[in-house]
């Protein structure tokens, strides 16, 4: 008879664990899917008030209006024909 009380106890235990494995392997599995859609959110807005940087390389960029005091070009520049800048230019490339 005690036998059975201890193999009633073990099992029960043993069902426990397995749901309780279970349970935190899909929690694991949420976490990992959370955090692979908040990497990929997309930027909408960014402010910044004052930002130093000293190398940046920026594939595409739109700019509605840009204010620099200074700005060095170490290649060129090559504006799109239609835009008034490339017009008052002469439409060439702008080099350093």
């Amino acid at each position: 008879m005690p036998d059975r009380i201890t193999d009633s106890k073990s099992s029960s235990l043993r069902g426990i664990a397995i749901i309780a494995t279970t349970i935190g392997a899909v929690a694991v599995g949420a976490f990992a899917i959370g955090a692979l859609a908040i990497r990929r959110l997309a930027i909408s807005s960014v402010v910044i008030e004052n930002a130093k940087f000293k190398s940046l390389e920026i594939q595409d960029l739109k700019v509605k209006r840009l204010q620099a005091a200074e700005i060095a070009v170490s290649d060129s520049i090559q504006f799109p024909p239609d835009e008034p800048l490339a017009e008052s230019l002469g439409g060439s490339p702008v080099t350093n």
